[in-house]
């Protein structure tokens, strides 16, 4: 018999470590303990994200769209179950949450280093500017060099221009690469190979990945108005207002600005001119 056919359940999990991690700081609250399983169940799903699209990314640069969409429709599908896991804090009157807010301290949502990591991999230009800098610097070392190690890094968006070049489209302007997705966008003519086809659906499969983080943040928000009203936030972040502003980021813009520059209504055109 092998050394695995022993393992049992809990240890394969490690749950009694697992469990031990749920450490709630406050005397008598009990809704402290469902606040930390929330937010460590969202951490637990970034990581997976992070292997996922990492792996999407690696695809898209080996030249293998069809992989790299298989990878982010099940990060849209994780993503759908990082929105459910916010949800049973909506069960919690603010009363509660604030009976142990206190033990927070300086901690916030924004010291996420995933979360950061998972923006910059995706090629988000908001993660190098002003909100990069405050989420560094409350990083602690260790996470502040896996972060820089992360956003040297190829990004998703990179990977999919990489793609488009391949293929044989202009991708050295802004505008050229709108008439890429206005081409492809148009649907499959006469003669088209069929990585058009595939290089389509993952352009469809980035904005839907883009689509399902807005409604993530938008969760997110609604459930600090419904706790905190547009009271200041933890560790000096600025609450509703900061989330309220960053519902319609995005991590694919130029997907969106193609759009509504008439990317359903441009003409179709080979990319080679």
């Amino acid at each position: 018999m092998s050394e695995t056919a022993t393992v049992t359940y809990p240890e394969y999990l490690r749950l009694p470590e697992l469990l031990s991690l749920q450490s709630p700081l406050a005397d008598g609250v009990d809704d402290e303990l469902l606040f930390i399983t929330v937010h460590q169940v969202q951490e637990l799903w970034f990581g997976q994200l992070l292997r996922d699209l990492s792996d999407a990314r690696d695809r898209m640069l080996e030249g293998d769209p069809r992989a790299a969409r298989a990878r982010l429709v099940r990060s849209v599908s994780v993503t759908r179950a990082l929105i459910a896991a916010i949800h049973p804090l909506r069960a919690m009157p603010p009363r509660e949450f604030h009976a142990f807010r206190g033990v927070l301290g300086s901690s916030s949502g924004q010291q996420s280093a995933q979360y950061v990591e998972i923006a910059g991999l995706c090629g988000a230009d908001w993660v190098r500017g002003e909100y990069g800098r405050r989420a560094v610097a409350g990083l602690a070392p260790g996470e502040r060099e896996r972060l820089h190690r992360r956003l040297a890094e190829p990004t998703l968006w990179e990977g999919f221009v990489a793609l488009l070049a391949k293929a044989g489209f202009a991708v050295g302007t802004r505008e050229e690469r709108w008439e890429a997705y206005a081409r492809l966008g148009a649907g499959p003519l006469d003669g088209d190979p069929a990585e058009f086809a595939e290089l389509a659906e993952l352009a469809e499969a980035l904005v839907d990945h883009d689509e399902v983080w807005t409604e993530w943040r938008a969760c997110h928000a609604l459930l600090v108005e419904r706790q905190i009203g547009g009271r200041p936030g933890t560790g000096g972040s600025s609450g509703t207002a900061h989330l309220r502003a960053s519902v319609y980021r995005r991590f694919y813009p130029e997907l969106w600005e193609a759009r509504d520059a008439g990317f359903a209504e441009a003409p179709a055109r080979c990319p080679m001119g």
